[in-house]
């Protein structure tokens, strides 16, 4: 049960922290996003945002361990995403994108959910396969 709690409170915060994000990268605010989305991974995970762009996808999901954080995390950079190729960063922007669909393919080898599915389909229109880490890609 306090699982369960932990669980719905970090998704109903990563969800706020998106939706501020989001409204950022619509009104063209790129430097506030990404000030919220760095806030995010400092208020809700145990992973220093610093390390997000160093790690590989199979540590960074380990150092999560659980899908859901995974899911959270992954939902968290593909918002990122946007905000950094609004600042014409579209290399920072590949990356936040590709460390999303590993995640969410992590996540999906744990713990299978219908969800992932709509995520993983629209990140892979943006990630090329062979971009991903060798352990995502298809045999």
């Amino acid at each position: 049960m306090q699982r369960e709690d932990y669980l719905i409170r970090l998704i109903k915060q990563v969800a706020e922290f998106v939706g501020r994000i989001a409204g950022h990268t619509k009104r063209l605010e790129f430097a506030a996003a990404i000030d919220e989305a760095n806030r995010a991974w400092t208020d809700l995970f145990d992973v220093p945002r610093e390390l997000v762009d160093r790690l590989d996808g199979p540590t960074l999901a380990s150092m999560l361990r659980e899908p859901d954080k995974m899911r959270c995390a992954a939902e968290l950079l593909a918002e990122e995403a946007k905000a950094y190729a609004g600042t014409r960063d579209p290399a920072h922007a590949a990356l936040c994108y590709r460390r999303a669909f590993e995640l969410y393919l992590e996540a999906r080898a744990l713990d299978p959910r219908d969800s992932d599915d709509a995520a993983i389909f629209e990140l892979s229109r943006l990630v090329p396969p062979s971009e991903i880490d060798p352990r995502y890609r298809p045999a």
